[in-house]
């Protein structure tokens, strides 16, 4: 996709949306990932977009245009798809996640990002990081409780305060149930062990399996955010470090 420049706020809250078909999306992910002020102005959306969404809980939406600001999409990719819905999560989360690093990495940066798969703790004083889980095999709760725990030990080694906060959605929130974690236990000791640990689970994820017929009870000490999405861009507005196991 080559969007003209004065398109290019329309294609980024179809971004967000999830509005915009697969291979479009991904050729906007590619510009936002060399363009820092394209990311900048793709969080400061994101954030705006949640603002106004909570202003405005209960209230009705009108009817969706019949016609997408897309010529090429049809009715069928404009609705609102949850494979669509993932992507741009996915690509919101990277994308502002990188924006954040660099403001991380000016001076006076309260918070060193941690890149890819990186376990030491962040530099300074204090850190913040967001450890955000989507997969559901044991194996992948495995790996983000090994993250933390290695963030949170490291921390306390060098005389340093970190806040560490798993965020868990999709398949990942089977993480944080009650009944069905494969790691309650470890969860519960780590925990009472680093103060610093915090859980997060996706309101939506949870909503849509009440709704399956699925009952989800979280582990003690679960927050539920409005969704996983949300939780990670404010947080990232506010200096959070992210980093996706």
């Amino acid at each position: 996709m080559t969007a003209p420049s004065q398109r290019l706020e329309e294609f980024l809250a179809m971004l967000i949306d999830g509005e915009l078909q697969a291979a479009d999306a991904a050729s906007l992910f590619e510009q936002l990932q060399a363009d820092a002020a394209l990311r900048e102005r793709l969080g400061q959306l994101w954030l705006d977009k949640a603002r106004v969404r909570h202003a405005y809980a209960g209230v009705e939406a009108p009817p969706r245009p019949s016609v997408s600001a897309d010529p090429r999409a049809t009715p069928a990719a404009r609705r609102w798809r949850p494979a669509a819905g993932a992507f741009a999560a996915l690509a919101c989360g990277v994308v502002v996640g990188f924006a954040v690093q660099e403001r991380a990495a000016a001076p006076g940066a309260d918070a060193t990002p941690l890149a890819g798969h990186t376990a030491a703790a962040p530099q300074g004083g204090a850190g913040r990081v967001i450890l955000h889980v989507s997969a559901g095999q044991p194996l992948a709760g495995l790996a983000v409780l090994e993250r933390a725990e290695g963030i949170l030990e490291a921390a306390r080694s060098a005389g340093r305060q970190v806040s560490v906060e798993v965020v868990a959605n999709s398949e990942g929130l089977d993480l944080l149930r009650e009944g069905v974690s494969a790691h309650a236990a470890r969860i519960a000791s780590l925990r009472a062990t680093y103060p610093g640990l915090s859980l997060v689970a996706c309101g939506q994820t949870a909503q849509r399996l009440r709704e399956g017929g699925t009952e989800v009870r979280l582990l003690p000490g679960t927050r539920t955010a409005s969704s996983a999405l949300d939780e990670i861009v404010l947080r990232m507005q506010q200096g959070w470090a992210y980093v996706r196991v």
